[in-house]
């Protein structure tokens, strides 16, 4: 019972960020990409119509009140199409505080997300990937599509560990498919550290707390340089976990 107006104040602030995506979805934005632009090809144009990313930044700081620090935006590729984006995953927060960081809308994502009013459909315009985790034939549509989108439009943001940290800590495994495909697709990654979204949001969705977040961005792996996925695989999840602690560092 303690707990309840927490829980009211989450459900409230999310509320408050779906009726926040209303006016930079629908006066402009959504319908222009839908009606002038495709799903591929297209992320130059895409980016000067939707607002999504102002969006994410209104969120960020006045309905969750993260104080957000970001470190390496000088190794974001521009344009972005041939790289991929990888990040530890430990809260909701994480989508907001990238959007931003990265200047993306594109992630691969639960399907849960693609049912928002107003934000799924712009997130869909944006780039992003639908997956049902649990179906196996999801996951492999959502792979395809998440590379094609890679290579031909804009860099996805992938979260390896498939799911949101508990206790803000790296999960001990991780789903090495996606990055092993990025290899033999010849797909640079750019290495993503976030933490304190765990403290802000936890994974229990039980309060919001307003906090500093800081997000590290690393430069660009080739997968030129290495012989085989599985050396690739291990080497752009061991920077991650780097530059989750010098994120860390930043915000303790």
């Amino acid at each position: 019972m303690p707990l309840l107006p927490d829980r009211l104040d989450v459900v409230a602030r999310g509320v408050g960020c779906a009726l926040a995506a209303i006016p930079s979805t629908v006066l402009v934005p959504l319908p222009l990409s839908l009606a002038l632009t495709r799903r591929y090809h297209r992320e130059d144009l895409l980016r000067e119509l939707h607002w999504m990313v102002a969006w994410a930044r209104f969120c960020r700081r006045h309905l969750l009140g993260i104080e957000l620090e970001v470190h390496g935006r000088e190794h974001l590729p521009r344009p972005s199409r041939g790289h991929l984006y990888v990040s530890n995953h430990q809260s909701w927060a994480d989508i907001l505080v990238l959007m931003e960081a990265l200047d993306t809308v594109a992630f691969l994502s639960k399907t849960l997300v693609k049912r928002i009013p107003f934000i799924g459909r712009c997130a869909y315009a944006g780039g992003s990937i639908w997956v049902e985790r649990d179906d196996a034939a999801s996951r492999r549509q959502a792979l395809r599509e998440m590379l094609r989108m890679c290579e031909v439009s804009t860099a996805v943001v992938l979260f390896p560990e498939g799911t949101r940290s508990p206790d803000g800590e790296l999960r001990q495994s991780i789903h090495p498919a996606s990055l092993r495909a990025a290899f033999q697709h010849r797909l640079k990654v750019v290495p993503v550290g976030v933490d304190g979204t765990c403290r802000v949001l936890p994974k229990s969705m039980d309060r919001v707390r307003p906090g500093r977040v800081a997000v590290s961005i690393g430069a660009p792996l080739d997968p030129a340089a290495f012989s085989d996925a599985a050396l690739w695989s291990d080497a752009v999840w061991g920077r991650v976990k780097d530059l989750h602690l010098e994120a860390r560092a930043r915000v303790r």
